[in-house]
């Protein structure tokens, strides 16, 4: 049962499982989330999880509470694609596909590396993984709208 006031997943049925997009010769750029541990009712986690066209690999993009070579708290595949943060399910926000997702996919692979924030977390003021996704979505164009629940995404990536 879902705790008072917990924010509730959208719909998934317009969203394929995993492994039938993984066997499509199409690329793909999904926007996960899940909720946090013990702010479940409050706060949830986003990620990205990207696969290039003709290949059958995917790959988690995120921002984690702990930094590691080579990109700080910029992680890439610390966990698997849909892996959850042990308060609840995975579920997708958001998707693109085909050509559409390619200049994400890019921005995501070329860019997440080189992220403002890379060096800096913090959990509950940002920035933090929801700060990451949100100057992900901005900085590329892709038009997705956080939920509240993604607390941190309204802090500016613009760390020294």
């Amino acid at each position: 049962m879902a705790c008072l006031g917990a924010p509730q997943p959208p719909d998934q049925t317009p969203f394929s499982p995993l492994d039938s997009l993984c066997q499509d010769g199409e690329a793909f750029v999904r926007l996960y989330a899940a909720p946090l541990p013990l702010v479940e009712s409050i706060a949830i986690h986003s990620w990205f999880v990207v696969k290039h066209a003709d290949s059958s690999e995917v790959h988690r993009w995120e921002v984690w509470v702990s930094a590691a070579e080579p990109y700080g708290y910029v992680r890439e595949d610390l966990l698997p694609p849909e892996g959850d943060m042990g308060a609840g399910r995975a579920y997708v926000l958001a998707e693109l596909s085909g050509t559409a997702s390619e200049p994400v996919i890019t921005f995501i692979e070329t860019r997440s590396p080189d992220y403002p924030c890379r060096d800096h977390y913090n959990l509950i003021w940002g920035p933090n993984s929801s700060t990451y996704v949100q100057w992900v979505l901005t900085e590329s164009g892709w038009g997705v709208v956080l939920p509240p629940s993604a607390i941190g995404k309204d802090v500016p990536a613009h760390c020294p």
